[in-house]
């Protein structure tokens, strides 16, 4: 199934400024396997040295959160993805 993934600004430099993405995918970790496809340079900020996600990294579907545990739900036909890196700071 085709998902529309819109990217958050801090990593759109690695998808070529795109602020949405196409991808093929039946779960959230599907789509985000994908985007890291075509965009291999992506997963500097995705994972931390031992290869895991950072917890910086969100992915909210049809404006919903869904937390790491839930990335293998199923998704509908229809749905939008959204990935954030949230960044903090002061």
């Amino acid at each position: 199934m085709t998902v529309t993934l819109k990217i958050s600004s801090p990593l759109r430099i690695f998808t070529n400024w795109q602020d949405m993405v196409k991808v093929e995918g039946s779960t959230p970790k599907e789509c985000l396997y994908e985007l890291e496809a075509k965009f291999p340079d992506i997963r500097t900020l995705l994972y931390d040295k031992d290869g895991q996600y950072l917890p910086q990294v969100q992915l909210f579907v049809n404006g919903e959160r869904v937390y790491a545990d839930e990335w293998a739900n199923p998704l509908k036909d229809g749905d939008e993805m959204f990935i954030l890196l949230a960044i903090g700071g002061g």
